[in-house]
């Protein structure tokens, strides 16, 4: 089979397309052949070398795709060969609390991923993907889907009416905002785009702020709210941008932080902690979800007939054009490789 490998993990243009063994499904495991795959921002970081270590040249990469079950493994029951299946990257977290123990099979990082003519699965984490979801917004859904359910639901516990903030209108912030609208909350996003901004009102945002017009974000975002500030934040900004990020919540927000996009993981916080304690604000790491929470973010989608945003498409033989739109920042929404 036909696949791209990760090669040199010294940026995109390390990828090589490469003739891999096609597997075979040993006890519980599926082989599922390959419709369409989604890219994410850890998808750069890791062919950069920013993001797991030792790994080999020949890892296929990219954690969220969609396909159609070719062959079962012995002791495999309820799935089928024809069924349509997702997957949460992270395949052994099933449910239950985080560990170090899901870096063990991270699919597109310490297993082979989505970007191949076919890939092997657990079935024990398959997910049937219901009939009325795309195969786009299916293949781009797995590390959105479960990320912005984990911060904004499981640990976020927004509810109807709340606020909720995102920055920027990539991936996770717009199915933030789809979510979030669907679920009857009210939504706030910033960008340094009007014409973004406008796309994302049109989507259902009620507030819309460009950081680039104003640097102070915060106040211009308080300033639209009447000084209400964000009951939850879904942030990607990271602690270069925390302190800003603080001075737009409300007193006893949650802020799921799961992202870096003002700097690196490795920056300090520009939040006191004064200002942190004062709102009685609380934080939390967000290193992706498990399978019941991708199911639950499913769910919702399935039920409200949700159709992810995605910007562009590209052929499975362009897999390179694709990482570089996605390095270009020029986006809004998702990126899909078609298999």
């Amino acid at each position: 089979m036909k696949a791209w490998q990760m090669g040199s993990r010294t940026g995109i243009g390390g990828l090589q397309l490469a003739d891999h063994r096609e597997p075979e499904p040993g006890p519980g495991e599926i082989l599922v052949k390959v419709s369409a795959a989604g890219l994410n921002y850890r998808d750069l970081m890791v062919l950069r070398g920013d993001y797991g270590t030792d790994l080999p040249e020949d890892r296929i990469p990219l954690s969220d795709g969609v396909g159609v079950i070719e062959a079962v493994g012995s002791d495999v029951t309820g799935l089928n060969v024809g069924m349509r299946v997702m997957a949460p990257h992270f395949a052994t977290w099933l449910d239950g609390a985080y560990s170090f123990a899901v870096f063990g099979k991270d699919l597109g990082v310490t297993a082979n991923g989505w970007l191949a003519e076919k890939i092997m699965l657990p079935a024990s984490a398959a997910i049937v993907v219901p009939d009325n979801v795309s195969d786009s917004s299916a293949a781009t859904f797995s590390v959105v889907g479960s990320t912005v359910w984990h911060a904004m639901i499981a640990f976020g516990e927004a509810k109807p009416g709340d606020l909720v903030l995102a920055q920027g209108t990539g991936g996770v912030s717009i199915f933030t905002l789809q979510l979030a609208k669907a679920m009857g909350m009210e939504f706030a996003i910033t960008s340094s785009s009007n014409e973004k901004l406008a796309r994302a009102k049109d989507m259902g945002a009620d507030y819309g702020i460009n950081y680039r017009d104003r640097p102070d974000w915060a106040a211009a975002l308080l300033e639209a709210t009447g000084g209400r500030g964000a009951n939850v934040v879904v942030d990607t900004l990271g602690f270069p941008a925390m302190g800003e990020t603080v001075a737009a919540c409300a007193v006893n927000a949650r802020i799921g932080s799961l992202g870096a996009l003002s700097g690196t993981p490795q920056d300090q916080s520009s939040a006191s902690q004064g200002a942190i304690i004062g709102k009685n604000i609380a934080i939390k790491g967000i290193a992706s979800g498990n399978r019941q929470m991708l199911q639950q973010a499913l769910d919702v989608v399935a039920q409200n007939n949700i159709e992810l945003l995605v910007e562009s498409v590209f052929d499975f033989g362009d897999a390179p054009a694709a990482f570089t739109h996605l390095e270009s920042g020029a986006h809004m929404g998702k990126i899909m490789i078609t298999v």
